[in-house]
């Protein structure tokens, strides 16, 4: 009995030395460490903004060839913007990073959650400050650390074991800069996403270019009104793009409407159902109806396609949105 009392005393001694500790602990790790950049700060600010960039040069998603990453939504460089990733547990685990804040030209703020191996939140902060035509940007990154948690802090340091890698990526994040090319404002920007499996109800057909914009107004009329009966879930329409014959100006085209979940159209001649599988994916937005604008955001796309060396898959989707009038350009991807 007296043994067990012992134990008991001890714990307690232990828990109010822990309890002290934490008072005297700091209640956050951080990280600082600061680059400067052969470029003004308007040029550093629009690469930055971007998370496909992020990925591109920080130091985790380097180094791992298996990570898989899934945006959400929102246009990149758009506060709110959110992309998680998936990869091999050892070097960069799962997780998701949002861009939360943007001072144009002067600041970038990201909100970090790590999911797997172990549960992390952190905030990550980039302040931009230019001097004769080139900028330092200074990477803060802070982990909270919650009472009695926090007496680790006195054994461990993320700035000692983590700061190589931090410095490691804005000299990453330099070389991309400096050596890229500047780029005209108005060019769609491109976002690596997953296509996910989608069933359509559709009327494929060859179609003259001039005669597609009657192709697409006369079948999403049909096939939202008379074979989903009113029932669309979405305001989203879609031409699904089999080839392009530039000589003859004349496309193999699809007029699509997403299946609802759980209806189970009848179809008659010449609808028909498409299934489009899960795909990797990369995609721009663009706005409005301009011609010239879709034009460049299918160079930007395609010679995106080509310095990677990637492979596509048919066919290529457009989503129209008249709400917003917005088109969304997607080509899949091995």
């Amino acid at each position: 009995m007296r043994f067990f009392r012992w134990i008991f005393l001890f714990l307690i001694c232990v828990a109010i030395v822990l309890l002290g500790l934490s008072f005297l602990a700091p209640v956050q790790q951080q990280v600082v460490r600061s680059v400067v950049i052969n470029a003004p700060a308007k040029k550093v600010y629009e690469q930055m903004l971007l998370l496909q960039n992020f990925n591109n040069w920080s130091i985790w998603g380097k180094a791992d060839s298996s990570i898989q990453y899934t945006s959400n939504r929102i246009p990149d460089g758009q506060v709110g913007t959110t992309i998680t990733w998936n990869g091999n547990a050892l070097l960069s685990g799962k997780g998701k990073i949002q861009l939360t804040g943007l001072l144009e030209n002067r600041q970038i703020t990201h909100h970090i959650t790590l999911l797997e191996p172990q549960h992390l939140e952190a905030d990550s902060k980039f302040d931009l400050t230019e001097q004769n035509n080139a900028t330092s940007v200074t990477w803060t990154f802070t982990v909270p650390s919650e009472r009695p948690w926090n007496v680790y802090n006195l054994f461990y340091s993320l700035d000692k074991e983590k700061g190589a890698e931090f410095e490691k990526g804005l000299q990453a994040l330099k070389m991309m800069i400096e050596k890229a090319p500047i780029v005209p404002p108005n060019t769609p920007r491109i976002v690596n996403t997953n296509f996910s499996l989608t069933n359509y109800v559709s009327i494929r057909q060859q179609v003259r270019r001039a005669d597609l914009p009657a192709f697409f107004t006369t079948h999403f009329h049909h096939l939202e009104h008379y074979t989903l009966k009113d029932s669309a879930a979405t305001d989203v329409r879609t031409g699904l793009f089999y080839k392009k014959d530039e000589k003859a100006l004349q496309d193999d085209v699809a007029a699509a409407i997403q299946i609802p979940a759980g209806f189970n159209p009848a179809l008659r001649s010449p609808e028909e159902l498409i299934s489009i599988p899960a795909s990797k994916a990369i995609e721009v937005r663009i706005t409005g109806n301009n011609p010239a604008t879709k034009d460049l955001a299918y160079k930007t796309l395609n010679d995106y396609i080509a310095d990677r060396q990637l492979k596509t898959q048919a066919p290529v989707i457009e989503e129209y949105t008249a709400k917003d009038s917005t088109t969304r350009i997607i080509y899949l991807v091995e």
